[in-house]
């Protein structure tokens, strides 16, 4: 019984090719047909004669191509402001516009830069500008900004300062708890 469910396969397998393949050359044929003279193509009804054929077409010469100018490419100049949108980080604000979190926090006075929100204005620092990480908050207080490579040490010896008077202005700060971005109040000298 199998064998003969499997000749049956073969033959309607075969029959079907054998029909693909005649589509296929009829196409062909077709194709190939289009514009000669007795294949296929309407008859013309300007010869007379099948002898006798249409006039060659005249030729125009050729116009030559006019080079088209190319643009130069102009540097884009680095904007002025940036508005936070929605999961904007001041990190990847600063990296998009190749500044330092730090200099950026200063610029715009932000003293936590984990507090930014969308819609925000923030001002760009320029190339070549020189930022001062040292900012004055709202109390009036001196601040100091953490920067990558601070330590409690240097920023005392930087403004200074003992080390002790620095961790005392910031409730005894530990300094394993000092992070970039971080506001230090500075105190009085």
């Amino acid at each position: 019984m199998a064998g003969v469910t499997d000749a049956r396969r073969e033959l309607i397998f075969g029959a079907l090719g054998v029909a693909i393949m005649a589509v296929v050359a009829v196409v062909l044929v077709m194709q190939t047909s289009d514009g000669l003279p007795g294949f296929g193509s309407e008859p013309d009804d300007t010869s007379t004669s099948p002898d006798t054929f249409p006039p060659p077409p005249t030729l125009s010469p050729t116009p030559t191509p006019t080079p088209t100018p190319t643009a130069t490419a102009t540097p884009t100049p680095i904007p002025q402001t940036y508005t936070v949108q929605s999961g904007d980080t001041l990190r990847v604000i600063a990296a998009r516009f190749d500044v330092t979190v730090e200099h950026l926090a200063a610029k715009n006075g932000i003293l936590d830069p984990n507090n930014i929100f969308a819609g925000q204005k923030l001002e760009l620092p320029q190339p070549g500008e020189r930022i001062d990480t040292t900012v004055i908050d709202n109390r009036g207080d001196d601040i100091y900004i953490v920067k990558t490579g601070d330590t409690l040490f240097g920023i005392a010896q930087e403004l200074g300062l003992t080390v002790d008077s620095l961790a005392e202005a910031n409730d005894s700060i530990d300094p394993s708890q000092l992070f970039v971005g971080r506001p230090l109040t500075i105190p009085d000298r």
